[in-house]
């Protein structure tokens, strides 16, 4: 595949496509396992691989269980949780080389810029202040009840940008943005500038694999 068909929208990930904020999440996890097994859940009683996905799962069971507001307290705090060790994180963050340029260079041909991300908006904004200049959308996951994979989260930035899913680009660094892209209709391009590999991507289903975002770049001045 390559980008000769008409885009109208191209969509990052942010942590890991766009910037490096090295988050401990295996710190993050043990401590929300630990929150949550102060209720009395244990790690048998959770399905859910993804932490935000464990998060909600918990928040059910105490909400079926014990009272709405111990769940709320539960959601709460492990929330909490997750927004101190993303923000410590941010504080020795940084954007990929290029990142910033290739945001500049698409806006300046007349594609749209969309951001999503998982991470909590204060620890991108931490890291990239003015991302607001670079985007025409930003959805982090205090803007959104389900994130991706969930197809909510694209559907949400592809109403604010006004294009459609089949006129978009999904780029990310994980498989969770491949299967979000292609879970809505869009095409997707992977990026190893985090810990996903070629094959991984492959499996996914990826249709262009770049080395990172300024390839990206590269292939968009080449098309105009």
């Amino acid at each position: 595949m390559n980008l000769d068909y008409h885009i109208r929208a191209v969509i990052f990930d942010f942590d890991g496509t766009l910037a490096i904020l090295n988050i401990d999440f295996g710190l993050m996890r043990e401590r929300v396992v630990q929150w949550m097994q102060t209720f009395g859940i244990g790690g048998e009683r959770v399905k859910e691989r993804y932490l935000l996905e464990l998060i909600d799962e918990v928040h059910r069971l105490l909400d079926e269980e014990k009272s709405p507001s111990e769940a709320d307290r539960f959601y709460n705090r492990a929330h909490q949780i997750l927004r101190e060790i993303e923000f410590s994180a941010a504080a020795e963050g940084r954007m990929i080389p290029g990142a910033q340029e290739t945001l500049v260079s698409i806006r300046q041909s007349g594609t749209k810029v969309g951001i999503v991300t998982r991470n909590c908006e204060e620890a991108v904004r931490r890291v990239f202040p003015d991302i607001d200049l670079f985007c025409d959308a930003f959805i982090s996951r205090d803007s959104i009840k389900r994130v991706k994979p969930h197809p909510d989260h694209l559907a949400a930035v592809l109403k604010v940008l006004q294009v459609q899913a089949e006129e978009t680009v999904m780029v990310g660094d994980h498989v969770l943005d491949i299967l979000a892209g292609k879970g809505v209709g869009m095409r997707t391009i992977g990026v190893l500038t985090g810990y996903i590999k070629r094959e991984d991507f492959e499996k996914a289903g990826a249709d262009i694999i770049l080395n990172n975002v300024l390839e990206l770049r590269q292939m968009l001045e080449v098309r105009s």
